[in-house]
């Protein structure tokens, strides 16, 4: 790439001024001067190997960074299970090898997610009636649920040991909350695919269906690193709790702690008791270190109301976390909802987690799309860790090949970043 004609003193004057808070649509270069795109999250996890004299080490992980959107609009019209929007093409998003779901922006459902089970030629048929969730009016967004290539490669690009069956092999394991039983997923070592436990078949379109989490399990010593790249979800989710156990991935939330991800009052909060024994329990995951957070609880009792860690009287539920933690929620009463508020303002007292690189880590690149009509133009990716600060990232290079991508060395050890691409032409 090209260095621009005159210094960057001015672009990065302008963007220290403005640009925490530009989102440009991306017009032609010659109709414009600065474009920037949305940003992106990419985080780089550590993912501990198994300790001498264990069997196995086990991390968490939520599916947090998301896929694209690929329609998001106002509903013109609702029946049970049935969706429609006014002038748009339905047909085209059908996609055989894809699941889809909807998630709903505004109202009293906000947060609500059901899959689609059917695109249809005037409407999208869903796998949950939509009365009381959806009226007409209410903004929705569509993505795509992930598969299992897409986080980990169809090649398993991050080296989790593979083997000639599961439990000679590293483990992906995704929890059912309705079987209340694990799947287990794990790269076959002579047919280099990821398979499911006890099926001879490709599992690499396995479903990582959003907004449940899953987590690792190592069976051989060193640490790995691995990446997780999408668009910020910060939009609230309404979980659906099942009695028994539940694991969730959670919205981005820049401050991340109990009192500001999880509702305790108003419509769908979590279950609360008298006691530890009669309330929901929330126990928190934390990648970066591997320790749980918790469990907590909800206290009912009269003079001690409020948030409650099981042995403590108080304390703790307004620390910050690590904000790609994963929930695990246990229940004993009836199933339901809860929801759960992303935020990307900052927590003013909560620091960046120190990388902590360890010797020998393989150099991991992170990569984003040029946007159409900016290839000619001169790039510069940026990062930040609070969506207000920016720095430029140094040895960004066009993909070999691609004239719609470039990529760029990440940092060693873990991060929680993100980063936009910033489009100048030549002559500004």
């Amino acid at each position: 790439m090209k260095s621009p004609r005159p210094s960057m003193e001015k672009l990065l004057g302008f963007l220290a001024i403005f640009g925490h808070c530009i989102c440009l649509t991306l017009l032609p270069a010659q109709a414009q001067e600065i474009a920037i795109t949305t940003p992106r999250g990419i985080y780089t996890l550590k993912v501990a190997g198994k300790p001498a004299g264990q069997s196995q080490a086990r991390t968490y992980f939520g599916v947090q960074l998301l896929p694209d959107i690929r329609f998001q609009g106002l509903a013109s019209n609702v029946a049970g299970t049935s969706l429609r929007f006014n002038e748009i093409p339905y047909s085209s998003f059908a996609d055989a090898e894809r699941k889809s779901y909807i998630h709903v922006m505004d109202g009293n459902g906000r947060g609500f997610i059901v899959d689609i089970e059917e695109f249809r030629a005037n409407d999208f048929r869903c796998a949950n009636d939509l009365t009381g969730w959806i009226q007409p009016g209410t903004k929705v967004s569509l993505r795509p649920h992930p598969h299992l290539a897409d986080l980990f490669g169809a090649d398993n690009k991050f080296g989790l040991t593979s083997g000639s069956g599961a439990d000679a092999a590293d483990n992906v394991v995704v929890w059912d909350p309705v079987a209340q039983q694990e799947k287990v997923y794990y790269f076959h070592s002579s047919r280099s695919r990821w398979e499911e436990e006890g099926i001879e078949s490709d599992a690499s379109r396995a479903i990582m269906r959003f907004p449940y989490g899953f987590y690792i399990v190592r069976r051989t010593p060193g640490t790995l690193r691995i990446v997780l790249s999408g668009t910020i979800g910060a939009d609230p989710l309404l979980l659906p709790v099942r009695t028994g156990a539940n694991v969730f991935s959670l919205p981005v939330n820049l401050s991340a702690s109990l009192e500001n991800l999880v509702s305790a009052t108003g419509d769908f909060p979590v279950l609360s008791g008298v006691n530890s024994s009669q309330a929901d329990l929330l126990t928190f995951e934390e990648p970066f270190t591997g320790n749980q957070r918790g469990p907590f609880y909800h206290s009912s009792r009269p003079n001690a109301e409020g948030w409650r860690e099981i042995g403590e009287t108080a304390g703790g539920t307004g620390d910050a976390m690590d904000l790609l933690s994963t929930l695990i929620l246990r229940r004993t009463g009836a199933p339901g909802y809860v929801r759960v508020e992303g935020s990307l303002v900052p927590n003013p007292s909560a620091l960046p987690l120190p990388p902590d690189p360890e010797p020998g880590e393989t150099p991991l690149m992170g990569e984003m799309a040029i946007p159409p009509g900016s290839s000619d133009r001169f790039l510069q990716v940026q990062t930040s860790t609070d969506l207000q600060t920016w720095s430029p990232v140094p040895g960004v290079t066009l993909i070999p090949g691609s004239n719609t991508r470039v990529e760029f060395p990440l940092p060693g050890g873990q991060t929680r970043s993100f980063y936009r691409l910033i489009a100048l032409p030549y002559w500004y």
